[in-house]
């Protein structure tokens, strides 16, 4: 199954909520507040792990969650922290977010873990709010919700080299030569579906990494079969070997075969087609004599005034395969090694809502009063001009927007009951 992309759901761990709880020891008639906080939600990372090269598990898991934080608890008692959920992913992997596409994070190089989803906090028991005037708390903080998001994994491959050209022209058999990749290799159209890698090692050189990125066919850059998967795998690369069947074992002209390849690098990214190239023209082993020398001599008066060597190779017996190599580290050598690092476009924002507690209550004492309180209402009173109309409506579209009103519908509050809020009161009117 080919697996280079895959869409799964994250999410953070939700906060735990605080503890609303009062001492009672023997001898202390009246104790104080002792909730205690909640613990934080888990973190939701990305790690990068070097043993992995496909997205082939997001296949079958595809919900990532990190534990909840637990909640406080009496005695000043702080609940335990979620778990930490770790999602590994091969080195390359770009993280887009699901709807929009964008970027949110690349999985390469220096950058091999990230948080990307951060757990909510724990809210504050309500030993936290005993003030002079508020001695006896009844309401605690809430744990802030975790971050859920349904993201898009894409792999794009990291490789200094990467081997292109039509299916079934001998791309995994080269690779499986020169390296320690074991790619399946056999004589069908679309062989390779994942891109394999390998380092490739030199006498008396520094190696590099060559990918063997799966065949392209005419329309690729349309998203004509599996196209645009494949091409992806080339953004990264600074070097490409185009092999090509000199031999024409399938009948198709060589020379047509590479300007068909190169025309849809072209159409899915122009830059990608401006990278250097090295023509490996494969199978020599298949023909002799006056063939040969017709065939390499045709593909070097086109290709190579454009800049492009030619090197007759057989990926099967190895004849020619050490001068391509050291041609293509010599190449790398002249080419600074530029990092293609996708950049971030979208940024994850923690859910906006106002998390101070607060609370709505009967009044056990007197009939028809109730009482608002809590550090969201105080803070909200410290910076309303009740006085002025502007502050009073915008006093009543926060007792809206909040759910207090409907809370105290909830209680049984009746035209002309009394509102209390420090030290302000208010006649209820529908």
């Amino acid at each position: 199954m080919f697996a280079d992309r895959a869409k799964i759901q994250i999410r953070s761990g939700k906060g735990g909520d605080g503890h609303v709880s009062f001492r009672r020891e023997k001898y202390v008639a009246n104790g104080g507040p002792d909730g205690g906080d909640g613990g934080r939600g888990g973190n939701l990372i990305f790690e990068v792990d070097p043993g992995l090269n496909t997205l082939t598990d997001f296949r079958h898991k595809r919900k990532y969650f990190a534990g909840d934080g637990e909640p406080g608890g009496k005695r000043r008692c702080h609940g335990a922290n979620g778990a930490d959920m770790v999602v590994r992913v091969p080195a390359g992997t770009i993280i887009k977010e699901a709807s929009t596409g964008q970027v949110i994070t690349d999985m390469s190089y220096e950058n091999s873990r990230e948080i990307l989803l951060k757990g909510g906090n724990g809210g504050k028991g309500n030993m936290n709010y005993a003030t002079p005037t508020m001695q006896v708390p009844k309401y605690a903080q809430p744990g802030k919700p975790g971050i859920e998001l349904e993201v898009l994994l894409e792999l794009k491959v990291i490789a200094d080299v990467g081997l292109v050209g039509f299916p079934n022209v001998g791309k995994s058999t080269l690779l499986s030569r020169v390296t320690n990749a074991q790619p399946k290799i056999a004589n069908y159209h679309f062989t390779t579906l994942n891109p394999n890698l390998g380092v490739v090692d030199l006498d008396g050189a520094d190696g590099f990494v060559m990918a063997d990125i799966p065949g392209l066919i005419e329309g690729a850059s349309e998203g004509v079969g599996l196209g645009h998967e494949f091409l992806r795998h080339i953004e990264r690369t600074r070097v490409m070997i185009h092999l090509v069947d000199a031999a024409s074992t399938e009948g198709r002209d060589p020379i047509e075969d590479i300007k068909v390849i190169n025309q849809e690098l072209e159409a899915y990214n122009p830059e990608i087609a401006k990278r250097p190239q090295v023509i490996a023209a494969n199978k020599i082993d298949c023909f002799y004599g006056e063939d040969r020398e017709r065939v390499l001599k045709q593909l070097r008066e086109e290709f190579e005034p454009m800049g492009m060597q030619v090197y007759p190779i057989s990926a099967v017996t190895g004849e020619g395969v050490r001068e391509l190599l050291y041609h293509v580290k010599e190449m790398l050598d002249k080419i600074p090694e530029n990092q293609v690092v996708f950049e971030k476009e979208y940024m994850v924002k923690e859910p906006d809502f106002a998390n101070e507690p607060y609370t709505v209550e009967k009044s056990e004492e007197t009939e028809g009063v109730f009482i608002v309180e809590g550090p969201r209402i105080e803070r909200m009173l410290g910076y309303t001009n009740l006085d002025s109309e502007k502050g009073f409506e915008f006093f009543q579209k926060f007792l809206k927007y909040n759910g207090i009103l409907d809370e105290l519908e909830k209680l049984g509050i009746e035209e002309g009951d009394t509102v209390k809020m420090y030290g302000w009161q208010f006649e209820y009117f529908r």
